[in-house]
């Protein structure tokens, strides 16, 4: 069950961070994470334009 509260957790913080302009990206495995972690692990993404829900 924890594993599944923190998946819901985590899409409910990048659904957020959308709504709220904060940078979100998508990564080449088809990710969508916040664009500070893409940048810790090394990966180019591509930025989700402001305003638009991935």
């Amino acid at each position: 069950m924890e594993n599944n509260d923190a998946i819901v957790a985590r899409r409910r913080a990048l659904a957020e961070a959308l709504r709220n302009g904060q940078d979100v990206v998508v990564a080449p495995s088809g990710e969508v994470e916040f664009k500070h972690e893409a940048q810790a692990e090394g990966q180019t993404a591509i930025q989700v334009p402001s305003g638009k829900l991935a």
